[in-house]
């Protein structure tokens, strides 16, 4: 630790993905009202992507920044030691998915379990030599005994940091099974730090579920390891759409059994127990209920975001005056908000849809949206996510449709209609708004989160999309009967009475009193 340390206890932010950033630096903000103490941000992963935007970010807010090795910064990160940092690190909508149950007694069967797993494995290994060769059965070993020196070994330094640093709390935006988050959160938790999980979107288990069936490595017929972990450990496993999966490769799942440092739901995408975790509203709240989670541990509090989306619909009407000057839309007419598709095809494994790259992809939606533009008059603009590629711009920028990187939640909230994929967190806040939306989903993610939610409508084929939105545009009446619907939704969906921050500052005092006492 450098110089920087503080007779005050800090507030410790941890961020795994620049999606995580928004929503924490607003928490953040409730953080230093409620403390009045340093704020840090750890950048906990070592090929953080970002890092000189996110720190210039985190610094110009009035916060400081910890690198991934724990090591105290003022000054936003340079672009020399940010590429050092990288350099070092078909079917129809499925059933109700059921959650393999954790075992109450994994503590204290842990001991027994590991080497009857080992033993296990050994057996089915000669087994399956018939099956799959000898070096691949080796290659599971191997990669388990490395993973479980890995894990342990960046545990341990994520420990110590937090025993160094000494956070009165800790704060991060979401966790899954075996990476850095989830090693912090248990080390806070045997250091008796509070822990509250603040999710930057909201969680399906259709999602995680869709990312491991189109994953090869995560098929339990996959591997000897594979089959062993879904017998041995069966609450990694789960039946999907007539296949067996796992949450991640079984060698992985093994090396986090072995070393301890899994302790909540592998199959959550808020893996590990915390002394809170906020909710937006109560479809989310259900959510993650729905996951397994404690409901005594969720407040439903709203947001930062909501407390924004609250004040830009009060502000409606000056907004839009200026949002149409900035980008030379045409006064009066009503305005349509494209959330820009992201770039899904990693994420599609072995699953092929109709487009076989992502330019096929941005081509059709930039089509559509110069059609509808040209035909009725209606003003667009396009919301980008910070992930999206320059490049990835150029069928859009081509077609002269504004863009924008900033104010997504202002976008959303004074639109007359918006669209985007199936899946986008940012629906939600459409709904929460009474904005009608269009998602077109053209990955065929199939989540159903949105299916049933009245002022929404989902489509799958450009035929379907482009019939959506030419009649919603064409229609001033039928888009706003759809609106009507949507506002009959939107309490559950946002808590927008401007009070989400002052509830969260109630929450934090309260998970560190008993600390501070």
């Amino acid at each position: 630790m450098s110089s920087l340390q503080t007779s005050t206890r800090p507030v410790l932010l941890a961020v795994l993905e620049y999606g995580e950033m928004p929503e924490l630096l607003r928490v953040a903000e409730s953080a230093r009202a409620a403390f009045g103490a340093p704020v840090i941000f750890m950048f906990v992963k070592r090929s953080y992507r970002r890092l000189v935007e996110d720190t210039s970010r985190v610094v110009d807010s009035g916060f400081l920044w910890m690198d991934s090795e724990g090591n105290l910064h003022e000054k936003a990160a340079s672009v020399t030691s940010a590429v050092s940092s990288i350099q070092a690190g078909d079917t129809p909508p499925p059933a109700e998915v059921k959650l393999p149950r954790v075992p109450e007694g994994r503590n204290f069967f842990a001991k027994l379990r590991i080497p009857l797993a080992l033993a296990f494995f050994s057996f089915q290994s000669i087994f399956s030599a018939c099956r799959s060769s000898l070096r691949s059965v080796g290659r599971d070993v191997v990669n388990v005994l490395r993973d479980r020196k890995r894990f342990r070994a960046r545990h341990a330094q994520l420990a110590s940091i937090l025993a160094k640093v000494q956070p009165r709390l800790l704060i991060v935006g979401q966790d899954s099974p075996g990476n850095e988050l989830s090693f912090l959160l248990i080390a806070a938790g045997r250091q008796k730090i509070p822990r509250l999980i603040t999710p930057f979107a909201m969680f399906s288990i259709y999602e995680t579920a869709e990312y491991a069936l189109a994953q090869p490595s995560y098929q339990v017929d996959a591997s000897a390891m594979n089959r062993v972990v879904a017998t041995v450990f069966p609450h990694w496993s789960l039946h999907y759409r007539g296949r067996q999966i796992l949450r991640l490769p079984g060698y992985r799942a093994m090396a986090l059994e072995l070393t301890g440092l899994i302790k909540g739901m592998p199959w959550s995408p808020l893996s590990e127990p915390a002394e809170a975790i906020t909710a937006n509203a109560a479809v989310a709240a259900d959510a993650l209920i729905d996951l397994g989670h404690a409901s005594q541990n969720l407040h439903v509090i709203g947001s930062p975001i909501q407390d924004r989306l609250a004040s830009h619909v009060q502000n409606r009407e000056l907004i839009r005056e200026r949002l149409f000057l900035e980008h030379g839309l045409t006064p009066g007419r009503p305005l349509l908000v494209c959330g820009w598709p992201v770039n899904m095809f990693s994420w599609l494994g072995s699953k092929r849809i109709a487009y076989p790259d992502y330019p096929s992809v941005a081509r059709a939606w930039t089509t559509i949206l110069s059609e509808v533009r040209t035909r009725y008059g209606i003003n667009i603009l396009i919301s980008v996510h910070p992930k999206t590629l320059q490049e990835e711009m150029a069928a859009a920028q081509e077609a002269k449709l504004p863009c924008t990187y900033a104010n997504a939640d202002e976008l959303v909230a004074v639109c007359d209609l918006f669209t985007t994929l199936n899946g986008s967190s940012i629906t939600a806040w459409a709904i929460a708004c009474g904005v009608p939306v269009v998602l077109f989903d053209c990955f065929l993610t199939r989540y159903p989160d949105f299916l049933d939610v009245a002022g929404c409508i989902t489509v799958e084929t450009e035929e379907e999309f482009s019939g959506q939105l030419n009649r919603l545009c064409g229609d001033d009446e039928a888009r706003r009967d759809l609106a009507r619907l949507q506002a009959s939704e939107s309490t559950a969906w946002g808590v927008l009475d401007g009070k989400a921050g002052a509830r969260l500052n109630e929450l934090l005092i309260k998970l560190t009193d008993r600390n501070d006492r």
